[in-house]
C-alpha cells in the first residue's frame, strides 16, 4: 500500500465532513496490512485466461476481483480510474489480465444483470466507456444497451438481483434510477425490513446480502435519510448484526454478508465502525455494547492472506470472501452513491 493511505482515521472523517467527499476506508492505517495481504493472495488465484473464476463460472467472481485489484492501485482520497485500470491490467497470467477475460465474456450473450455488474464493477471504476466496452480493441460491446434490452414493462430487469444491479448501473450511466425500477424495489421489501434474493415481499428471510444491495439501490435512487424503506432496512441490519460485529448467512457469521452490510450502512451516510448508525435507527439500544464489523472482518484473515469463510469447506476456495472484504474495508469505489455524512 502507498504511504498516502496511512492517514489517521479521525483526520479522514474531518476531511469528509468538510469537503463532502466520499469516505474511503483505504486511508485507515489498520486496514493497510490486511488489504495488502489480501491483494497478494488474490493474485495467486488468477486463472489461465486472466480471470478469477475459481468456481468455474464465467463472469461470476472476476468483476468483484477487479474492484479489489483496483482498490490496491489507489494513492489518493478521490478515486483515480486510470490508476484503477493500470492496477488491474498489471496483474496477468499467461500475459492475460482480468480485462482480457471480461472482454471475452462481454463478447458473448449477456443478461441485463451481467451487463449491469460489468458497468458497476468494471467499466465505471476503470474509466472504460460502458457504451463501447472493448479492453482488447477487438470490437466494442454496448453494455448500456444490454441492460436496457432486459428491461420489463414494470421496471424490473429479470431476477431481483439483476434489477438491483441495473438500478445502480442506470444511476451510473443515466444519472438516475428509473422510477418504475425503484417502485419494484420498494414493493419487494419484507415486513421485517429486509429483502430476499427472489424479491418476494411476503417472505420472512434473513437475507443480508440482498438487503444491503437494495439499500445501495435506494440511495442511488436519491432516498432521503428519513425514507421509510431505508429506515426499515437499516433497522433490519441493526437487528440482525451479531454480538461480535458481523452479519450472518445461513446462521453463521459471514464475511460476504458483513462486507455488503458495511457498504449499505456507508451508503446511508454513517461510519459503521461506531454505534451511531445503530443508535439512530434503534434508539432503545443507545449505550449498549457495539462491536465494529470492520474489526471483525480484519480478524478473519488467514495467514496466507485470504479471508476465512464457511464456504472454505467446499473447495476450491472461491475469491468472494476476500474480494468483497477488500471492497468493504477500502470503500474507495463502493458504494457508488451515498448520503451526506451523518453524526449523532
Amino acid at each position: 500500500m502507498q504511504s498516502l493511505r496511512r492517514g489517521v482515521f479521525t483526520t479522514l472523517l474531518i476531511a469528509v465532513a468538510i469537503s463532502g467527499c466520499k469516505y474511503t476506508g483505504f486511508a485507515v492505517a489498520a486496514n493497510t496490512p490486511v488489504l495488502t495481504k489480501a491483494h497478494n493472495w488474490l493474485v495467486t488465484h488468477q486463472q489461465a485466461d486472466g480471470s478469477f473464476e475459481v468456481s468455474g463460472f464465467a463472469g461470476f467472481e472476476t468483476p468483484d476481483a477487479v474492484v479489489a485489484l483496483a482498490e490496491h492501485g489507489q494513492t489518493t482520497l478521490t478515486w483515480d480510474s486510470t490508476a484503477a485500470r493500470n492496477a488491474v491490467a498489471a496483474v496477468k497470467k499467461n500475459n492475460k489480465s482480468a480485462l482480457d477475460a471480461l472482454d471475452d465474456f462481454a463478447d458473448g450473450s449477456l443478461s441485463a444483470g451481467q451487463a449491469a455488474k460489468l458497468i458497476v464493477l468494471v467499466a465505471k471504476p476503470l474509466g472504460i466507456s460502458p457504451t463501447a466496452f472493448d479492453p482488447q480493441s477487438d470490437g466494442a460491446r454496448n453494455l448500456v444497451a444490454a441492460v436496457d434490452a432486459g428491461a420489463a414493462a414494470d421496471g424490473s430487469y429479470g431476477a431481483f438481483n439483476a434489477t438491483l444491479y441495473a438500478a445502480l448501473a442506470k444511476q451510473q450511466t443515466a444519472g438516475a434510477v428509473p422510477a418504475k425500477t425503484l417502485a419494484v424495489i420498494r414493493a419487494a421489501q419484507q415486513a421485517n425490513g429486509g429483502w430476499n434474493y427472489s424479491g418476494d415481499h411476503s417472505g420472512t428471510d434473513i437475507d443480508v446480502d440482498s438487503t444491503a444491495l437494495a439499500v445501495q439501490a435506494l440511495v442511488a435512487g436519491k432516498a432521503t435519510p428519513t425514507d421509510p424503506n431505508l429506515v426499515k432496512a437499516l433497522q433490519f441490519l441493526a437487528d440482525t448484526q451479531t454480538a461480535g460485529g458481523a452479519w450472518p448467512s445461513f446462521g453463521s457469521d459471514d464475511p460476504n454478508s458483513t462486507s455488503t452490510a458495511i457498504l449499505a450502512v456507508t451508503a446511508a451516510g454513517f461510519d459503521v465502525t461506531a454505534s451511531c448508525w445503530r443508535d439512530t435507527v434503534r434508539p432503545a439500544r443507545t449505550g449498549t455494547a457495539y462491536a465494529s464489523p470492520v474489526t471483525w472482518l480484519r480478524n478473519q484473515q488467514a495467514a496466507d492472506g485470504h479471508i476465512i469463510s464457511a464456504n472454505d469447506a467446499f473447495p476450491p476456495v472461491n475469491t468472494f470472501a476476500t474480494t468483497q472484504t477488500v471492497q468493504a474495508l477500502a470503500r474507495g469505489w463502493l458504494p457508488v452513491a451515498w448520503l451526506a455524512p451523518r453524526s449523532c
